[in-house]
C-alpha cells in the first residue's frame, strides 16, 4: 500500500501548525487501522506511507478504512492510496522491488479519497462481493514494462476519479471486436431468423472472454443492411476487429463462412468456411467462437481462452430451431410478433420441459408487454413470475437468471448489496452491456455519481447505439444538476429510437429546473401522438405550477389524484409528489412519500437524488422516511 497526502507541501507553507495537525490525524488512523487489519507500515516519508499485508483482502478493507475515518472529524485528510500486488525488499534503510514501483505508480493516478488497485489485487477480491470496484482501463506507468489495468473501489464513502480527473488517459483498448449480423444466404427469405440467432450466440460466445470487448447485439444489428464501410462501421464501435460472415441452409445442411477484418488496416486476415450437419449445430457454434478467439489472440495480443464458449443446451436441434426463430419474432418488440413468439416459446415448453432459456423468454415477453404499455404491469409480473421461478430452478447459473435476481433485490428487496452480489455473478460468467448499465441504475440510486459514470462510459463503448446508455448517462447527469448536459444526453435517446419515452418526463423537468417554465410547457404540450397520457398530464401540470397557472394545476393535480386509484398508481403517486412540492405543500408531498414507501414502489428508491425534491432535503421527516430507503 502506498500513500500520500494531496497538498501537504502547499498546507506546511501556507499553515505549518494546521499541517502538523493533519500529519498527527493521519498517522493515529493509519497506526489504528494497520493494526486492525494486521498491517505492517515499513515507511513514514513525510506525507506518504508504504506499508505491507499478507492478506490483499486486508490491505483493501484498510484502506477503505482509512479512507472513511480521514474524511471525517474537525481535521480531514486528504489522502491517495494505490494498491499491488508483488514481492519487494526492505531492510532497516531501503525499501525496493517492482511492487513499490507500481504501487506508487498506481497511487499517483488517484485524487483525494480514492483506493485504486492493480488488476493482481483486483483478482483478489472476486469471491469477495462487498467490496466493489470499476476498471478505469489499462496505463502505461513510468518504468513498468507492460501496460497495468487499474480498478478503483467503488463503495460508499470513497471518491473515484472521472476520465478528467486523470494525470494520464488509459491506452486505448485494442481487444475488442464486433460481430456483424450474419447474412442469410439461404434461397427461402424465412431463414434470417437463423442467421439472426447464430450471430447473437457467437457475440454471446466471444462474451465470455473477459479480455475481449465485444460490441452488444443492439449496436451490432444497427448496421443490418445497411451500406456502410466495414472501416466507417469499426470507427463508429471503436473496435479493432470485425467478423462477418454468412449462413446457407438447404435441408438438413449449412454452410457457414465466417472472415475476421483488421479495422484500422481494412484488410482480411482470416476466413474460413465450414460445411456441417444441422445436427451438429451446436459443436459447430463451439468451434467456431474458438477458431475466431485463437485468431483474434493472434492477431491483436495474447488473452485467456477457456476450452468451451458454447454450452450445449439440452434441447434436440428442431426445438433450437423454434427457439432462435421466438427470438427474432420478440426482438421485433411489436404486439404481434412478441405475441407469436411466445406462442412459440410456449410448444418448446411443452415438449422440452427442464430447456430454462425457453422460461426465460416467456418471463422477459410478458416483461417487455408491461414496458410497451401493451398489458397492466400488475398482471404481467404475476404471469412473469412463474416463468421466471422456473427458470431459476432449473438453472440459477445463467447470468440471465442472476441478472434478473440483482433488479429484485434492488427493485423489490431494497437491498443494494444483495444486487451487487447478482450482478458480480452474471459479471463472472459471461460480462455484457447489461452489467454495466444495471450497475449504473443502481450507484446512482446511492449517489455515487463518480462509479455510475464510469460504468456507463464503459456500456457506451461497448453499445455506443443502444439509446438506453443515453437516458442512463443523462439521468446521471440530471441528478448532478447538469441540466443542460442532460438534456443532449436525451435527445441522443430519442434520435437513436424515435418512440423511446423513458427520457421525456426528465427532459421537460431540466427545462423546469433551468428555470424555462414556458419551454417546459411547449414540450410537453407538444410530444407526439402515442405519447403516454400520465407522463403527458404530469408534465403539463408541473409546468403549468411553474407559470403559476392555478387554474390549470389544479385540474391536473385533481386528475393525476384520480389516477392513484388505476392500474397506473404508482407513476401517479410519483408525480403527484412532484407536483405538490413544486407548489410548497411538503406535507401532502411527504404523506405521498410515506403511502409510496409504506406500498414499496420502486420509484421511491430515486427520491434520494431526485432534483426535484431538493426543497425536501432538509425536512426531518423526509430524511427519516429516506432512512427507510436503501438502508
Amino acid at each position: 500500500m502506498f500513500t500520500d497526502i494531496v497538498g501537504y507541501t502547499a498546507l506546511m507553507q501556507h499553515d505549518e501548525a494546521q499541517a502538523v495537525r493533519v500529519r498527527e490525524r493521519h498517522r493515529a488512523v493509519f497506526t489504528d487501522q494497520h493494526t486492525k487489519h494486521i498491517g505492517e507500515i515499513i515507511q513514514y516519508y513525510g506525507d506518504g506511507t508504504l506499508s505491507i499485508f499478507t492478506s490483499a483482502v486486508q490491505a483493501v478493507e484498510c484502506a477503505i478504512e482509512i479512507q472513511r475515518n480521514l474524511q471525517l472529524g474537525v481535521v480531514m485528510v486528504p489522502v491517495r492510496i494505490g494498491l499491488h500486488l508483488g514481492d519487494i525488499v526492505h531492510t532497516e534503510t531501503e525499501v525496493y522491488g517492482d511492487g513499490v514501483n507500481v504501487a506508487a505508480r498506481i497511487e499517483s493516478l488517484g485524487i483525494a479519497g480514492s483506493v485504486l488497485l492493480s488488476g493482481k489485487i483486483h483478482d483478489e477480491l472476486k469471491n469477495h462481493p462487498h467490496i466493489s470496484t470499476i476498471s478505469l482501463g489499462p496505463f502505461v506507468l513510468k518504468n513498468i514494462a507492460l501496460p497495468v489495468e487499474v480498478f478503483a473501489v467503488t463503495i460508499e464513502g470513497l471518491k473515484v476519479p472521472g476520465i478528467a480527473d486523470l494525470p494520464v488517459s488509459p491506452v486505448q483498448q485494442t481487444k475488442s471486436i464486433a460481430v456483424l449480423p450474419f447474412v442469410n444466404m439461404s434461397s427461402n427469405a424465412e431463414n434470417e431468423y437463423f442467421s439472426d440467432g447464430m450471430t447473437e450466440e457467437i457475440i454471446n460466445a466471444l462474451a465470455r472472454l473477459k479480455e475481449l470487448r465485444v460490441t452488444s447485439r443492439t449496436s451490432s444489428f444497427f448496421f443490418k443492411n445497411k451500406n456502410v464501410p466495414i472501416r466507417n462501421i469499426g470507427q463508429a464501435l471503436n473496435v479493432s476487429a470485425i467478423l462477418e460472415g454468412s449462413i446457407r441452409l438447404s435441408g438438413n445442411k449449412m454452410r457457414i463462412t465466417v472472415q475476421l477484418i483488421d479495422v484500422m488496416n481494412d484488410y482480411h486476415f482470416w476466413s474460413e468456411t465450414f460445411d456441417r450437419s444441422l445436427d451438429d449445430i451446436f459443436a459447430v457454434q463451439d468451434e467456431i467462437s474458438l477458431l475466431i478467439a485463437d485468431k483474434l489472440r493472434e492477431h491483436l495480443g495474447h488473452f485467456l481462452i477457456e476450452e468451451h464458449l458454447v454450452i450445449t443446451p439440452n434441447i434436440d436441434v428442431d426445438s433450437y430451431q423454434q427457439y432462435l426463430k421466438s427470438r427474432y419474432h420478440m426482438l421485433k418488440m411489436s404486439k404481434r410478433d412478441i405475441e407469436l413468439g411466445m406462442d412459440l416459446l410456449q410448444k418448446i415448453i411443452q415438449r422440452n420441459p427442464d430447456f430454462a432459456l425457453a422460461y426465460l423468454g416467456m418471463h422477459h415477453g410478458y416483461a417487455m408487454l408491461a414496458t410497451l404499455g401493451l398489458m397492466p404491469a400488475a398482471a404481467a409480473f404475476m404471469k412473469g413470475k412463474d416463468f421466471f421461478d422456473k427458470a431459476l430452478a432449473l438453472d440459477p447459473e445463467l447470468p440471465e437468471c442472476q441478472m434478473q435476481l440483482a433488479w429484485m433485490s434492488f427493485l423489490q428487496d431494497w437491498d443494494p448489496a444483495g444486487a451487487y452480489r447478482h450482478l458480480q455473478k452474471a459479471f463472472d460468467i459471461r460480462p455484457s452491456v447489461d452489467f454495466y448499465q444495471s450497475m449504473t441504475s443502481i450507484l446512482v440510486a446511492e449517489g455515487k455519481y463518480d462509479a455510475a459514470l464510469a460504468h456507463i462510459r464503459i456500456a457506451k463503448e461497448m453499445d455506443p447505439f443502444s439509446e438506453i446508455n443515453y437516458h442512463l448517462h443523462g439521468f446521471i447527469l440530471y441528478t448532478q444538476g447538469k441540466y443542460s448536459e442532460a438534456v443532449e444526453q436525451f435527445e441522443q435517446n430519442v434520435t437513436l429510437k424515435p418512440d423511446s419515452q423513458v427520457s421525456l418526463l426528465n427532459w421537460g423537468q431540466s427545462f423546469l429546473l433551468q428555470g424555462k417554465a414556458k419551454e417546459a410547457l411547449d414540450f410537453f404540450d407538444s410530444l407526439p401522438p402515442g405519447t403516454d397520457d400520465l407522463l403527458r398530464l404530469g408534465g403539463v401540470t408541473l409546468a403549468n405550477i411553474a407559470m403559476g397557472n392555478v387554474e390549470e394545476a389544479t385540474l391536473g393535480i385533481s386528475k393525476l389524484t384520480a389516477a392513484l386509484r388505476t392500474e397506473s398508481m404508482d407513476r401517479a403517486l410519483n408525480l403527484l409528489i412532484f407536483c405538490h412540492t413544486s407548489s410548497g405543500k411538503h406535507e401532502q408531498a411527504l404523506q405521498l412519500i410515506d403511502q409510496g414507501i409504506s406500498n414499496h414502489l420502486p420509484m421511491m428508491l430515486y427520491l434520494p437524488v431526485e432534483p426535484f425534491l431538493r426543497p425536501l432535503f432538509e425536512n426531518e421527516k423526509f430524511k427519516s422516511l429516506m432512512q427507510k430507503v436503501l438502508n
